[in-house]
This record gives C-alpha cells, structure tokens and sequence, in this order.
C-alpha cells in the first residue's frame, strides 16, 4: 500500500512492474536520481499519491496515473513541452505541482476545469501569455505560484472569484488520516519571506498564497485582490505593473508577507496598510512612490530602509527621513496691516452712507407708489357716482 524510497540514490528507470502493485496507494521516488520517463499506471489502480519529484525525468509531462491521483508532484525535473489537456482526466486532484521543469506554452486554461484543485505551483517554467480569466472559476485553490516565467498582460480582476483565497478552509477533507506522516514529509517549497520555505502538505489549510513574481505583468494592480482577505503571502515584484497601491489592500486582514517591488508603481503608500495586524514584511523598494510612509500598527515595525529604497521620494521615521514641514502661510507686513485696515474702515466709510441713501429712495418710492395708488382709487370711485 505504500512504498517510500525518497532521498536515497537510486537512478535508472523505474521498473514497469512497480505498475503491478494492485493495492498501492503512495508512492514516494523522491530526491533520487530516476531518469527516462516515469511508467504507465493502470487508471483503474488506488495510487492517490506520487511523488517523482527531485530526479532526473525527462520527455512530456506524463498522465498515466489513477483518475483517483489526489496528490502529483513532478516538481524539478527536466520534463519539457506544453502541459497535455489530458491531465484533466485527473478530476479528483487537489496538489499539482510542477515547479522547476521546462514547460513551454501557454499558461493552460484548461487547467480550471479540475474544480478540486487546491494547489497549483507552475514556478521557474517557460510559460508565457496572460494568466486567463477562467483560473478565477477554481473556487477551491489556496496556493498559485506561476512566478518565474514569461508571462505577460495584466492581473486577472476575476481573482475575486478565488474563494478558497477569501475563507480558506480548517482541514483537507479528502486526505485521509492513515497518510498523516507521509504529507507531513511531503512538503510544499514556496518562496516565503524572502527566502525557501517547506510548507507541509498536511497542514496547507492553514496558508493561502498567491504569487505571480519575476515575470513580464503590465497594467495597473486590480482592487479586487483586496477582497482576498484569506491571503497570508501576496508577492507581485518584479514585473511592469504601474499605477498606485490599491486602499483595498488594507483589508487583506490576513497578510503577513506583502512584496511589491521592482515595479512602476506610482503615488502614496496607502494609510490603510496601518490596519493590517498580521503585516510583518512589506516590501515597496524601486518603483516610483513619494510622500510619508503611514505610521501607526505594524507599519512602526518594517524600518528596514532596503525595503523603500529607490523611490522618488518617500519620507518617514521608518528610513529616517523627516518629510519636509508644509510652511504657515505668510504673516503680514506692518505697512499691509496698515493698508487692510485702512481698505476696511474705508470700505465702512463708503458703503455706510451709500446704503442709507439707497434705503431712503426705497422708502421714498414705496410712498410714492401707495400715495398714487390711493389717488387713482379715489379718482375711481368719483367717476363711478358720476355715471350713477
């Protein structure tokens, strides 16, 4: 039922009749030194999950395995090409990771149809062309890493869409308890925090992340990547997005890790960034930005200047740079005292008089007008006995 052969120095091909274990269920070639092509496994077989990565394979990615594979890891290998369509035949997969390859392509559409899929890690491959709108239907997916490639165009907006990023759930409920030990090995190696970390499988649930770095990315950040307040990592460096820091990020109540450097991002650091309690690495060096970095909350505990550094002209307590003190508007001279007083009491002088008269030619008029009203009336009702 299991077979772990991990981190040991076997090479050579696997034996085909490995295929033949009716009852396996875990395999684990890891850290060796296999080469050739990986064998055909019977779909109908139990394997749920392999882990082939760390060898030496080579050719296209391989889909020959059980249609109840839950777990595939592939990661850094030399397997090469586009990623074949078929591996959508794998419906019940919840881990893809194929980092460090040579796929080549396009970023794969066809890849949002694995509704279970809850990990999918693409980094260090040769992909290229937009990350398409339809990866936002994988409501289920936590962790994206396509960072490392070639990919161009903007930030999907439909990342809102990315449920399993906005409530990430309390456990994996299809991994089942008898592999505890085995997923608690198997870890997931992300860029954490400026540096490699090992996530355990067993424990994913707990992390949700999204990095799309070190790749060609234009256009300006989309505020809807604020409502994935389940997000613990955002890393978007190292691309051409411009335009300002989205406010919305200030509800990423999540967030622990926020790296946005090495862009052309323009404007303020948002003061809503202040609310992020869980904020411990932030990250805004080279691109454009200017004005005072906020203060308050966790944002007092990021004083590293290399994480502002080469921007046009940030100021702060945080690099040590006072912001420059907007001067009180001019006090005025003893000679324009003068003179405004003087405007003053003349402009009394003038209006005073100039409003008693108009008040009296008012009046005069308003008598006027009710004296020659009577009189026609009067003149009225003298006319009218004279006809009688």
């Amino acid at each position: 039922m299991i077979l772990m052969l991990a981190g040991n120095n076997f090479s050579g091909e696997i034996p085909k009749s490995i295929t033949k274990i009716y009852r396996l269920l875990l395999l684990d070639l890891a850290g060796n030194r296999f080469s050739g092509k990986p064998p055909n496994f019977d779909p109908e077989a139990l394997l749920a999950f392999i882990d082939l990565s760390y060898n030496e394979f080579s050719g296209e990615i391989p889909v020959s395995f059980s249609l109840d594979a839950r777990i595939l890891a592939l990661g850094s290998n030399n397997f090469s090409g586009n990623l074949p369509q078929n591996l959508t035949n794998l419906s019940k997969l919840e881990q893809l990771d194929l980092h460090d390859n040579g796929i080549t392509g396009e970023f794969p559409r066809f890849l949002s149809q694995i509704s279970t899929l809850q990990v999918l890690n693409l980094r260090n491959n040769s992909l290229k062309g937009s990350v398409p709108d339809e990866i936002a239907n994988l409501r289920n997916l936590r962790i994206l890493d396509a960072s490392s490639n070639n990919l161009t165009g903007k930030i999907p907006a439909k990342f809102v869409n990315l449920v399993g990023m906005i409530d990430t759930p309390n456990n994996l409920p299809s991994t089942s308890d008898l592999f505890t030990f085995y997923i608690e090995f198997n870890d997931l190696i992300v860029n954490w925090k400026k540096s490699k970390l090992g996530l355990s499988s067993y424990k994913l649930e707990i992390y949700s992340l999204l990095d799309l770095s070190k790749n060609k990315l234009s256009g300006q950040i989309p505020t809807s990547l604020g409502s994935l307040r389940g997000l613990k990592l955002l890393n978007i460096s190292y691309n051409n997005l411009s335009g300002n820091i989205p406010v919305s990020f200030g509800y990423l109540e999540s967030l622990e890790s926020l790296d946005l450097s090495h862009n052309q991002l323009s404007g303020l650091i948002p003061p809503t960034l202040v609310k992020l309690q869980e904020l411990t690495t932030l990250d805004v060096s080279n691109n454009k930005l200017e004005g005072k970095i906020p203060v308050g909350g966790q944002m007092d505990t990021m004083a590293d200047p290399n994480y502002y550094a080469n921007n046009t002209g940030l100021c702060g307590m945080q690099i040590q740079l006072p912001c420059p003190v907007e001067p009180p508007p001019p006090k005025p001279q003893e000679g324009e005292k003068e003179e405004a007083c003087w405007v003053s009491w003349q402009g009394v002088a003038i209006g005073y008089p100039i409003s008693f008269v108009l008040t009296v030619v008012i009046l005069w008029f308003s008598g006027y007008f009710q004296a020659a009203l009577a009189l026609s009336q009067q003149r009225r009702r003298i006319s009218i006995r004279q006809t009688d």
